[in-house]
C-alpha cells in the first residue's frame, strides 16, 4: 500500500461528462455565451468539482450523482442545506443555488479567487490557516445553526472504530502490533466520545488543505457538507494528521498553535483522538467504497500519524 505524502487527491468526473440537463442549468448564471471550464483536482468526491469562467464572472460547481457513489448526492443536499443557513462571511463560500432532480445534485457557489496551501507546508501559511480556523471557531460559537445535528449524534456511524476491533475474534491482517495488544485499552479509553464531542460551536467537521482555499484578503473554508454543533477542537485533531502527512508540524505543535474559544480538558482531547484514530484505522482496513478508490490509503496514513500521536499521549 502507497503512503500518501501529499493533499488529499479523489478521483472527479470531467465537467464533459456531467448529464446535459445539470450543465444547462449550470450555464444559465453565465452570460449566453459557452464558459471556459476549468476542472479542479483534490478533495475525495466522486463527482465533478468545477469552475465555469465567462467574461463577468465565475461560478464553482460540483455536482454528483448515485451512479457514481450512493452517498455522495446526501452529502451535496446536506451541504445545501448548511450553506444556506451559514452566516455571510469573508471566511466561509457564498452558495448560489442548488440543483437536484432525484438523482443528480448540484451546487453552485460564487467562484473564490484563491489558491489552496502549498506543501509542503510554509510556516507563514500554516500560521495564517490556524489564526483564520480560530477566528472561525470563535465566529460560530455559540452556533448561528442551533438546531444542525450534533456533532455526537453526526460521527455515531464513524466513531466506535476501536470497540469494533476489538470485537473480532482475530485482530485483521494488516492492524498495527501496537494497537492490537493494546485493543480493549484502547476502546475503553475512546467509549466516553459522545460527551467529548459536546460544545456550542458550529464545527466544518472536515478541515484539510483541500477544504482551505488562500486568498488576497484571507482563508475561507469550502465544502461544508460534514458541519455539526460540538466541540471545536475536533476540528483541529481531525486535521493534525493529515498536516503531518503535508510536510508540516507534529499535531501537538498545531493544537498548541490553535485558540480555541474556549478551554478544553486535556483528557477530553485524548478521548477525541482516540476516537478519530479508530475511525481512521478501523475504516482504513475495509475495502475501498464505490467511487473513491483513494480513500483507503489515505485514512490508513492519517491513522498511522494518529496513532503515534496517541501512543506519545496515553504512554503506554
Amino acid at each position: 500500500m502507497t503512503t500518501p505524502t501529499g493533499p488529499a487527491a479523489g478521483v472527479h468526473l470531467p465537467w464533459a461528462e456531467v448529464p446535459a440537463a445539470v450543465q444547462a442549468w449550470a450555464a444559465a448564471f453565465g452570460d449566453g455565451t459557452r464558459p471556459v471550464v476549468r476542472d479542479l483536482p483534490g478533495g475525495f468526491s466522486p463527482g465533478a468539482t468545477t469552475v465555469l469562467e465567462w467574461s463577468d464572472r465565475a461560478v464553482f460547481v460540483k455536482a454528483v450523482g448515485s451512479a457514481l457513489n450512493p452517498e455522495s448526492p446526501g452529502m451535496h443536499r446536506r451541504e445545501a442545506v448548511v450553506s444556506t443557513a451559514l452566516p455571510r462571511s469573508p471566511r466561509v463560500p457564498h452558495l448560489l443555488a442548488s440543483y437536484d432532480d432525484g438523482d443528480w445534485v448540484a451546487l453552485a457557489f460564487d467562484a473564490v479567487d484563491g489558491r489552496p496551501p502549498r506543501h509542503p507546508w510554509e510556516t507563514r501559511e500554516l500560521a495564517t490557516v490556524t489564526d483564520a480556523l480560530s477566528s472561525l471557531h470563535r465566529d460560530l460559537t455559540p452556533s448561528p445553526l442551533p438546531s444542525l445535528t450534533p456533532l455526537a449524534d453526526y460521527v455515531r456511524h464513524m466513531f466506535g472504530g476501536w470497540a469494533e476491533l476489538a470485537a473480532m475474534e482475530e485482530p485483521p491482517a494488516g492492524l498495527d502490533e501496537w494497537a492490537c495488544r493494546h485493543l480493549d485499552g484502547l476502546a475503553e479509553l475512546e467509549s466516553p466520545w459522545p460527551a467529548a464531542c459536546e460544545g456550542p460551536t458550529l464545527v466544518h467537521g472536515d478541515v484539510r488543505a483541500d477544504n482551505v482555499l488562500l486568498t488576497s484578503d484571507g482563508v475561507v473554508f469550502v465544502d461544508w457538507p460534514h458541519a455539526a454543533v460540538g466541540n471545536p477542537v475536533f476540528d483541529v485533531i481531525g486535521w493534525a494528521p493529515s498536516v503531518v502527512l503535508e510536510g508540516g508540524p507534529p499535531p501537538e505543535e498545531l493544537l498548541a498553535r490553535h485558540l480555541l474559544p474556549l478551554r478544553v480538558d486535556p483528557d477530553v482531547i485524548t478521548v477525541l483522538l482516540g476516537a478519530v484514530c479508530g475511525f481512521f484505522i478501523e475504516r482504513s482496513l475495509r475495502p475501498p467504497p464505490p467511487g473513491l478508490p483513494t480513500i483507503r490509503p489515505f485514512q490508513a496514513a492519517q491513522g498511522a500519524v494518529a496513532l503515534a500521536w496517541l501512543r506519545r499521549r496515553t504512554g503506554w
